[in-house]
């Protein structure tokens, strides 16, 4: 005979039923329900925990993960969620030691070690990230991301026993792509043509690259046309009128450093340059302007950016301290964001934050589009995995940053190539510095040293000296992609 169940249990299997439901205030409520009649349940607290998170409360689910913990000392799960959501909150240094703790109590779970591999790796840490990660994949071998972030980190032909086990466990996962999950499928493809680039066998790379975006492609949903249309409607919006009636209208803090351009452009490299002067906190890809903008409608009730053709001088100072408030400080008086698509919004930056700084990362277009072209996105650039597509998006961008430099003030946006930087760092350095009203340091040159977080593309990269083995990386591939860089001559 079963024994009875308690009306907590009930509370807790009805919270467990909505949870699996994506119904998360149901679930929030029936968690709650059991906590209160079960007040030592570390269970009740831990899937209370989870319903917060997915009510993007962070704070409740923190306070409840952490109640759960107290109940019980030693409970793995609870641990981990903990560290995991931390880590969601850029918390990193604080997330490590739960993630530890997880990876310690429950070492035959891989989820473990995968995501404090990871977050080693975001905060500087390449060789504990690498075997921790290489720890992951022992246990298993389809974890996310993990066969091709270790390959990203590494070359792949130096002909190391590490680079022949991870060619060979990438090779066989290759050879049964079409059985694995689509997601996976791309990232086994995008590996795989990143091992044979390495190995100089650029036929094999461009073949398997071109496998691995057509897969992806495959998996979105995406019109090239609307982003040019959309990007038509900003500078249709933002024209010379409107910004010469709303000039020097907006709030007049020079506390953000606005970072933009296309993806693989150097901008990792610039805001880990930045950041590195003691004055600069590096805020990564934030996300306050577009969250900004997204959330605001027009008098009329019209979304951005419609809605900015109306504005005045109050709307502008408004929405410059909205995003002021919204932007992590690091408790230093400057903050670089590197939100790439704020080249979409500097018509906004104009007007509402007339005295922040702008720097455009620029590169030659032809290394530019095959970077983005052999690279598989961890956020959204669905116009990166067709050529015709790429080929497209990088003219509207060039169009739209053409009528930006036409409709700011001179001076106002500092125009930074990827490959002067490489060639002269001191000098362009100093460019960029003199550009955001900073003075000189000296740890700016240093820039690897620091350990902030970094969760771009570039991580790896940007924990070493700057080098120049990625300028001219088209010219092999030149045959394979002509379409890509006829445009640009093959100077």
């Amino acid at each position: 005979m079963n024994a009875p169940r308690s009306p907590a249990s009930d509370h807790h299997a009805a919270g467990e039923a909505h949870l699996a439901e994506s119904r998360w205030q149901e679930a929030q409520a029936e968690f709650e329900a059991a906590a209160r009649l079960n007040p030592h349940s570390a269970e009740a607290r831990l899937g209370l925990a989870v319903a917060h998170r997915r009510l993007e409360q962070w704070a409740e689910a923190e306070r409840a993960a952490r109640d759960a913990l107290e109940r019980r000392p030693r409970y793995v799960q609870a641990a981990h969620f903990l560290g995991a959501l931390l880590v969601e909150v850029d918390r990193l240094p604080e997330a490590l030691a739960y993630l530890q703790m997880a990876a310690d109590w429950a070492p035959e779970v891989a989820q473990h070690h995968r995501d404090l591999g990871v977050t080693q790796l975001f905060l500087g840490d390449v060789d504990g990230a690498r075997a921790r990660l290489k720890r992951t994949l022992d246990l298993d071998v389809h974890a996310h991301e993990v066969l091709y972030t270790l390959i990203r980190m590494r070359p792949m032909g130096d002909g190391s026993a590490e680079a022949q086990q991870l060619l060979a466990l990438v090779r066989d996962l290759a050879d049964q792509a079409e059985e694995l999950p689509i997601d996976e499928r791309a990232q086994v493809l995008f590996s795989l043509g990143k091992a044979y680039e390495d190995r100089r066998e650029f036929d094999l790379a461009a073949s398997v690259f071109a496998r691995a975006n057509a897969v992806k492609r495959a998996s979105l949903v995406y019109d090239v046309a609307e982003t040019e249309a959309y990007y038509r409607q900003l500078a249709d919006v933002f024209d010379k009128a409107l910004m010469a009636r709303l000039a020097g209208r907006g709030d007049p803090s020079n506390r953000p450093i606005f970072i933009v351009g296309m993806p693989r452009c150097g901008s990792t490299l610039v805001e880990q340059i930045l950041a590195s002067h003691p004055d600069v906190h590096g805020a990564g890809e934030a996300i306050a302007m577009p969250r900004m903008l997204q959330a605001s409608r027009g008098r009329d009730g019209s979304s951005f950016p419609e809605w900015a053709r109306e504005m005045n001088a109050v709307d502008c100072a408004a929405l410059g301290g909205v995003y002021l408030g919204e932007l992590a400080t690091g408790g230093k008086p400057r903050t670089a964001d590197k939100w790439l698509e704020n080249l979409e919004n500097l018509g906004i930056v104009g007007v509402c934050l007339p005295n922040a700084p702008i720097i455009h990362c620029r590169r030659d277009p032809r290394d530019q589009l095959l970077s983005c072209w052999s690279l598989l996105f961890s956020f959204q650039q669905p116009y990166a995995y067709d050529q015709a597509e790429l080929l497209r998006y990088y003219r509207a961008y060039e169009r739209l940053m053409d009528h930006w430099r036409a409709v700011l003030p001179p001076g106002r946006m500092l125009e930074l190539r990827y490959e002067d930087l490489v060639a002269e760092p001191e000098a362009q350095s100093r460019r960029i510095l003199d550009h955001c009203g900073l003075g000189w340091d000296d740890r700016v040159l240093r820039f690897w040293e620091g350990r902030r977080m970094v969760k771009s593309a570039s991580m790896a990269q940007v924990r070493e000296p700057i080098y120049d083995r990625s300028i001219g990386r088209w010219r092999p591939f030149a045959a394979h992609l002509p379409e890509l860089f006829a445009p640009f001559g093959d100077a």
